[in-house]
């Protein structure tokens, strides 16, 4: 087991004493694991319990919430927006629309939005004719705030190591 000794752009760089001291616990902890003729059965659970959790690990379900809620924000924004002619157009119309557009988007990126333009001009012209202007503006304040509370959250959640 070795340690990297490039430091990462979060952290400031580890100095001489902490790499000797690194490198000393390393050599007493494999020297430790050699001599020991066995782990006891509960050894993997105390370490993974002791040692802090690092923020690009998922074995805990909050680290989760702020991908989980801008996903379903997302789905639920792109559901509302396309969905929204349906009381305009027949529901096998908006729903092919609304397929379109999805297909279109995933496909490839600027192609697709090249293509998918003449759709887009289209819905935006149903939904302006099928929202009032404060509805629509609701929409966009609430793709705003949903945003904001992402973005505020992850950069709320700083990482902290113990020492």
């Amino acid at each position: 087991m070795a340690t990297d000794p490039t430091p990462s752009p979060m952290e400031t760089p580890p100095t001489a004493a902490d790499l000797e001291r690194d490198r000393k616990l390393e050599v007493l902890l494999d020297e430790m694991v050699a001599s020991s003729p066995a782990l006891p059965p509960d050894f993997a659970a105390r370490v993974s319990v002791a040692r802090p959790f690092a923020p690009w690990e998922v074995r805990r379900a909050w680290a989760w919430k702020a991908p989980a809620l801008a996903a379903g924000g997302l789905l639920a924004a792109s559901l509302a927006v396309f969905l929204a002619p349906l009381a305009q157009l027949a529901p096998s119309t908006a729903v092919s629309l609304w397929g379109h557009l999805v297909s279109a988007a995933l496909s490839s990126s600027v192609p697709a939005a090249l293509a998918a333009g003449p759709a887009l001009v289209e819905a935006a012209d149903s939904l302006r004719a099928t929202l009032s202007p404060g509805a629509g503006l609701g929409i966009l304040a609430a793709g705003a705030a949903t945003g904001l509370a992402t973005l505020g959250v992850l950069r709320r959640r700083a990482v902290r190591v113990r020492r």
